[in-house]
């Protein structure tokens, strides 16, 4: 392998396959639109926009064999912004790697494709069809976005197209959906309903995206740690205190006196069906085919991940009181001064007035 180009170089995920691939002696160009802002050593670094017709020829003059594509951005609400970034930006890549002739593209996606439902199997397999509901914006993106792989993998027999369906990435500062969840003080959960679901450590995300750019692998592959968890259990493990919400005001509110629908994203990362339904991905052609088993098992994720969002917001409490203190000291010093100010003020103005009264009996 001559190249490995890492878009999106700059999330985190991106950041850590290129640091990875850097200290195997792997030459790794990163791409991203943000701007180099600090030195990021073993990487050659283009600032970039995916849609641009020329990034074929970035490809071709730097003879890039494998793209991993990791500039994917989650984001609740639809913007015409991101869905360009994301979707279109997707596309264009493709292209521009046929175009290059690209050996392999290694493209991060999710089981929340999916979607939850009362009707899903107990294990969702990678043929199983879409049901994730669209509208959230990174779920009806990730969908369009593999709807175009499928057809983009037919026109491109000969170029190895890896998609990896990642369960809910936990660790680091990886920003997934049950992440967010996990991070808010309490967890808003609808009550009596306790679904099944599943994490992946970030490190194995690490792990297995490394595999899949050392050696082939084509095809769709879910991935997960073992065993699926019961979302009451996962917020035990992390220390998160649930919110239980009644089921109708979950998915409808109440404005001027009228029933209308709700949008989960005012209260919840998470759309209300995939903490309602259960969401379980079959692992088994990862195992078999890929021959990959995740080192860190599911409760070990969700303790390692919940202790680091303690240590987090303790330091971040600590840093709040250590300024709010100092800005306390500050206050007082001010109005010891101006105290003080005040005291010579006067005692000045008494000492000018006991000079004036002799020279005003003169």
């Amino acid at each position: 392998m001559r190249t490995l180009a890492v878009t999106g170089v700059f999330s985190p995920l991106g950041r850590r396959i290129a640091q990875v691939a850097s200290s195997f002696g792997v030459r790794v160009l990163g791409i991203d639109l943000k701007p180099m802002t600090k030195p990021f050593p073993g990487i050659e670094f283009v600032e970039a926009d995916l849609r641009n017709p020329l990034i074929a020829e970035l490809f071709k003059a730097e003879k890039v064999d494998v793209i991993v594509h990791c500039a994917f951005r989650w984001r609740q609400r639809r913007t015409e912004e991101v869905f360009d970034s994301n979707v279109l930006g997707t596309m264009r890549l493709l292209g521009a790697a046929a175009q290059a002739g690209v050996q392999k593209v290694i493209l991060p996606s999710s089981t929340v494709v999916y979607g939850a439902s009362p009707e899903n199997p107990a294990f969702l397999d990678e043929e199983d069809d879409f049901q994730g509901a669209p509208s959230y914006a990174y779920v009806r993106e990730l969908r369009e976005i593999e709807t175009f792989v499928n057809g983009f993998r037919r026109q491109q027999p000969d170029m190895v197209i890896t998609t990896l369906r990642f369960a809910n990435i936990l660790g680091g500062s990886t920003s997934s959906p049950l992440a967010l969840l996990l991070s808010m003080p309490a967890a808003p959960i609808l009550m009596g309903f306790d679904p099944m679901l599943q994490v992946i450590h970030q490190d194995d995300v690490v792990r297995v995206l490394g595999q899949c750019v050392a050696s082939d692998h084509n095809g769709v592959y879910n991935v997960a740690a073992l065993p699926a968890l019961p979302l009451l259990k996962v917020l035990a493990l992390a220390g998160v205190p649930p919110a239980p919400i009644l089921h109708p005001f979950a998915y409808y509110g109440f404005r001027m006196g009228r029933l209308v629908s709700a949008k989960a994203y005012d209260m919840a990362p998470l759309p209300w069906d995939y903490l309602r339904y259960s969401w379980v991905a079959d692992t088994r052609r990862m195992e078999q085919d890929m021959g990959f088993v995740p080192a860190i098992d599911a409760e070990a994720t969700v303790r390692e991940f919940g202790e680091a969002v303690r240590k987090h917001r303790y330091a971040t409490n600590q840093a709040y009181r250590f300024t709010t203190d100092r800005i306390d000291d500050m206050s007082a010093a001010s109005r010891m001064t101006y105290g003080a100010a005040r005291q010579i003020g006067r005692r000045t103005q008494a000492a000018f007035t006991s000079l004036a009264t002799p020279l005003a009996d003169e």
